[in-house]
């Protein structure tokens, strides 16, 4: 299958980068200490500007908030590039992590050259966060709820109260304990996520591979490119739009299973406390155990 040609490549390639994920690590040659006050009074939301930078957040009690840490470059003129600003715009405060000049983390050569802030802090457990993450690294924990637009950078959240909505290009995103999931499009990236309390809505899946372990609600998947689509414990059914090349793997769920249409990809059904049906079908395999309602498949 699919699944696990992928998985014995995955593996290859991490053993093949051990020596350049050694020399990945984060490098601060220089640095300065770097600090934020602000008061989210009458504020309804805060966004950060993440960038390359990296950036850890607690929701905490009270209206005030802060961010404390240091600016890191390759030399001590690049220290005075890196800024850490704020401003309103209505009743939404906006943290800008920056770096003037727009210098490029460059972790190879004898020349490499970055900088880069480095910063932990709090904001409200009330407000709602929104974060703009480039190649750069968010870890979030007690949220009110959570708004990400990552590129080649990585989230990890965990213990959010509302929704996580989340972009995706050919970042990492790892959720826990969630109140719902929002995923409009998740390109080469991975996400995994474990207990969302609530329902998960996914609009497409490229290449990249989305699973879902834990879900409170329903999982409605727009569509699934080359990509895999793993769902455990589901507790109100599962939609899938169209399976182009990729797998759609569904497990120990409570509620009907249905797929509109399927490609050459593989659909895997086992352990649903409901109905199975697949509309249409291509040169795809469909595999399906457990099923205690009917089971309607198209033959190739």
């Amino acid at each position: 299958m699919h699944k696990l040609r992928k998985r014995s490549l995955l593996l290859l390639a991490i053993a093949a980068a051990l020596p350049v994920a050694a020399m990945a690590a984060p490098e601060c040659k220089h640095s300065e200490p770097r600090q934020l006050a602000f008061n989210t009074a009458g504020v309804k939301a805060v966004t950060f500007d993440v960038r390359q930078n990296t950036l850890k957040l607690v929701g905490v009690a009270g209206s005030a908030g802060s961010l404390k840490g240091r600016a890191c470059a390759s030399a001590p003129e690049l220290l005075k590039q890196l800024e850490i600003s704020q401003e309103r715009s209505g009743d939404t405060l906006i943290v800008h992590l920056r770096n003037t000049q727009d210098i490029k983390f460059s972790l190879f050569g004898t020349g490499s050259r970055y900088a880069y802030l480095d910063l932990a802090g709090s904001v409200p457990a009330g407000i709602p966060v929104r974060v703009d993450v480039g190649s750069g690294d968010l870890d979030a924990t007690g949220l009110a709820a959570l708004d990400a637009r990552v590129g080649s950078g990585d989230v990890a959240a965990r213990r959010i109260a509302g929704a996580v909505s989340a972009t995706v290009g050919s970042g990492d995103v790892a959720l826990s304990d969630v109140g719902s999931l929002n995923l409009p499009s998740l390109g080469s990236g991975d996400l995994k996520a474990q207990n969302i309390r609530g329902g998960a809505v996914i609009g497409s899946i490229g290449s990249g591979d989305v699973d879902l372990r834990g879900i409170g609600g329903a999982v409605k998947v727009g569509s699934i490119g080359s990509g895999d689509l793993d769902i455990d414990g589901a507790r109100g059914g599962v939609s899938i739009g169209s399976v182009g090349s990729g797998d759609a793997t569904v497990r120990n769920t409570i509620g009907n299973v249905s797929v509109a249409s399927l490609s050459s990809g593989d659909i895997d059904v086992a352990g649903v406390k409901g109905n199975l049906s697949v509309g249409s079908r291509g040169s795809g395999n469909i595999d399906h155990s457990g099923v205690t309602g009917s089971v309607t498949v198209p033959r190739r």
